[in-house]
């Protein structure tokens, strides 16, 4: 049977098309994913560090209140601040820091005070954590001017 000419084949034309739109979806829907994925996290770092409501945490290691000690400091973190007490000669010193989530990259946690936090929470039997329950790690991100880290543990 001999093919008409009347109406040409539109069909594998067609077919690229749809194909090539079901590829951009896909791929549109897979960065979706990621980017709610990375936002989900960042607000688990707040979750674990506020508890939904406002919890205070203590530099593993501290010295008993109310007497502190150079390197002391205390973290009460809420949805929006977190309020830093610092040792400083022997008394603290109070300051409030806007508290932001970020994610970039594939990470995400916590910003404040200049510097932005991926937030681990660890187990009781972690060296670091000294039997605590409640343990987590702040870990500073690199701002692209130094590699420097800086690891913060804390405990309520």
């Amino acid at each position: 049977m001999a093919r008409s000419t009347a109406f040409p084949n539109f069909g594998p034309i067609l077919c690229m098309s749809i194909h090539k739109h079901k590829h951009m979806f896909r791929t549109s829907f897979l960065f979706l994913g990621l980017v709610l994925g990375m936002l989900v996290n960042a607000q688990d770092a707040l979750g674990t560090l506020t508890g939904g409501g406002s919890q205070q945490w203590q530099v593993i290691g501290n010295a008993t209140a109310p007497k502190c000690s150079p390197g002391d400091a205390t973290y009460t973190f809420s949805a929006k601040q977190v309020v830093v007490q610092e040792c400083a000669g022997g008394t603290w010193k109070s300051s409030n820091e806007v508290l932001e989530t970020w994610s970039a990259g594939g990470k995400s946690g916590i910003a404040f005070g200049g510097a932005k936090y991926e937030v681990k929470s660890l187990p009781a039997n972690a060296p670091a954590c000294k039997g605590n329950a409640h343990c987590v790690r702040l870990t500073t991100v690199p701002d692209g001017k130094t590699d420097a880290t800086r690891s913060i543990y804390l405990a309520h």
